[in-house]
């Protein structure tokens, strides 16, 4: 028979928030990582000393909250972390402190870098002439260490003498790369996002079927003088980026 939670004056913590701390703590610790398994409802009622109705209902309020997720047949699980892309024109924030301020570990790989000439869409969104010298690079990004989005930013050659890929190995920062060594400090962006479906080597990168519908978010970054200084395309993960608004209601 199922044993039945009682709630003392000693312990007036209810027992199935009991539980919701239980498991929360063992995420913060990293004993649970995004994607793991939880344990058992029967072994979670035995540690803990409470009633597997009492460890459902603890469980399912993680659900809702969108800690854990059901996985239909594999069971409970760490939900993935979701990265929050503020779309937001008064600012341009670099993706590792958005990566950051989630509470998430931000992570980046260079996959390429390469010199190149504008093509007339790029050069028309960087403000130059057609076949103008470009500075491209190509990055994995990374929260807790799952892949969320493949990065591809251009930039004026002019405006980065000396870039090379070893500047941007180690999770480097590009911004603090560019406000450092170039005195370019980026302010706004403009961007537009739509629904495409993600080619080969993009899925394969973040675990997606090939023509899979993702989000494709691309903008173009002015510095504090207004003018263009990168043309960036995100492809990003589906179920492991939101895109988010803020702005101000008058009174």
């Amino acid at each position: 028979m199922d044993r039945q939670d009682t709630q003392t004056p000693a312990d007036p913590v209810p027992a199935y928030m009991r539980v919701q701390q239980d498991v929360l703590r063992r995420i913060r610790d990293g004993a649970l990582v995004p994607g793991d398994r939880i344990p058992a409802e029967r072994l979670l009622s035995e540690q803990l000393g409470v009633s597997r109705m009492t460890v459902r209902q603890g469980l399912e309020a993680l659900v809702r909250s969108g800690v854990l997720v059901r996985a239909g047949t594999s069971g409970t699980r760490v939900a993935e972390a979701r990265v929050p892309r503020l779309i937001d024109t008064s600012r341009s924030l670099s993706l590792s402190e958005v990566v950051a301020r989630s509470g998430a570990r931000p992570g980046s790989r260079l996959l390429s870098f390469a010199s190149v000439r504008a093509t007339a869409d790029q050069a028309t969104r960087l403000g130059l002439a057609t076949g103008a010298a470009l500075v491209t690079l190509r990055r994995l990004r990374t929260a807790n260490d799952a892949p969320f989005c493949v990065e591809t930013s251009v930039l004026p050659a002019a405006r980065v003498p000396g870039l090379t890929a070893s500047d941007l190995v180690e999770n480097a920062s590009l911004y603090a790369l560019l406000a450092d060594r170039f005195g370019i400090r980026t302010r706004t962006r403009r961007g537009e996002i739509e629904a495409a479906p993600i080619d080969r080597e993009d899925a394969a990168l973040l675990g997606l079927p090939p023509g899979t519908n993702v989000l494709l978010y691309r903008s173009v970054i002015f510095d504090d003088q207004g003018q263009p200084v990168e043309y960036m395309i995100s492809v990003n993960h589906p179920r492991r980026v939101v895109f988010t608004t803020q702005q101000e209601v008058a009174p």
